[in-house]
């Protein structure tokens, strides 16, 4: 089973990040999204892509308690710029 993990973005009201972790590659695939109907056609993207690549495999989605703490602000800037749409 592999787990898209979803976090609140710390100090940016309604974004959000969703993420898979591939221990394989030693990778994280993620989507940065809003709380809004545009994040959920973007989380929905987000999903059916990685479902095309994991066919045989049960994908659940995790909501973490937890924040994300990015400190990069050209990240963070981009992110706002974006409407969390990366």
């Amino acid at each position: 089973m592999k787990e898209i993990i979803i976090k609140k973005i710390e100090n940016k009201d309604e974004f959000f990040i969703a993420y898979i972790k591939n221990s394989v590659l030693n990778a994280s695939f993620s989507v940065c999204f809003t709380d809004s109907i545009l994040g959920a056609i973007a989380l929905t993207d987000f999903f059916k892509m990685l479902k095309s690549k994991y066919e045989k495999e049960t994908i659940e989605f995790v909501i973490s308690d937890d924040e994300i703490n990015i400190k990069n602000q050209c990240l963070l800037d981009e992110i706002q710029e974006q409407g969390g749409q990366i």
